[in-house]
């Protein structure tokens, strides 16, 4: 009787010790774990090196259906087309900055993320740069200038309508403002007009590309 009740009470101990360390197991697996918050309107871009290089897919928030099986997918449920790259307003003012552009040997790009204008300190830690990234993965800058032989930054434009009088932009804006700000990134904020007259667009852009941070 005594060998049984001894038998039982090993049981019983390495059972509670195996869940024990199933228990820990999991603990330490839900403290090491970091979601990053993945804007599903950018994703990860060819040129985002750092989340390329440093999110796997593991640690995505992503659906559970195979990565293989993207047959059974029904997009149309999830996403509708574009028709406009740019807004009427803004390809109105593309025209004249497109002109300007080329007489100043520079190349105008459009909608371009704030991931590919800035980027993460290479010695933070995972998580901190996860975080920072987020701050900027959905937003873009309206337009961008460059050397046209290096491609190197000259210039960022934004062109304000009205939509940056809503709550939202005018966080977003103040956000931009302060960030390239302490960059020292040139900015220029430009208003919408009907008619965009080319030597004073012209004279602005000059007045604003100083050249003290991306010639170093």
């Amino acid at each position: 009787m005594n060998i049984i009740i001894t038998m039982l009470l090993i049981f019983i101990f390495y059972y509670c010790f195996i869940k024990l360390i199933f228990f820990i197991i999991r603990l330490l697996k839900k403290q090491n774990k970091f979601e990053p918050m993945i804007n599903p309107k950018v994703g990860i871009s060819p040129t985002n090196n750092y989340m390329k290089d440093n999110i796997h897919e593991s640690d995505m928030n992503v659906s559970n259906i195979e990565k293989n099986d993207n047959s059974a997918i029904n997009y149309k449920k999830y996403y509708i087309p574009k028709r406009y790259v740019i807004t009427k307003n803004e390809l109105n003012f593309y025209t004249t900055l497109s002109e300007i552009a080329n007489e100043l040997d520079l190349i105008v790009f459009s909608q371009v993320s704030l991931y590919n204008i800035l980027e993460t300190r290479p010695e933070l830690d995972y998580k901190t740069k996860t975080i920072y990234f987020n701050k900027i993965s959905a937003k873009s800058i309206d337009f961008v200038l460059v050397d046209k032989r290096s491609c190197r930054i000259k210039l960022c434009i934004e062109l304000d309508d009205n939509t940056h009088k809503q709550a939202k932009r005018i966080e977003r804006d103040t956000f931009i403002n302060e960030l390239f700000k302490e960059l020292e990134i040139d900015l220029l904020r430009y208003p919408v007009y009907n008619i965009y007259y080319k030597e004073t667009l012209k004279k602005r852009i000059q007045e604003n590309i100083k050249e003290h941070y991306y010639e170093n």
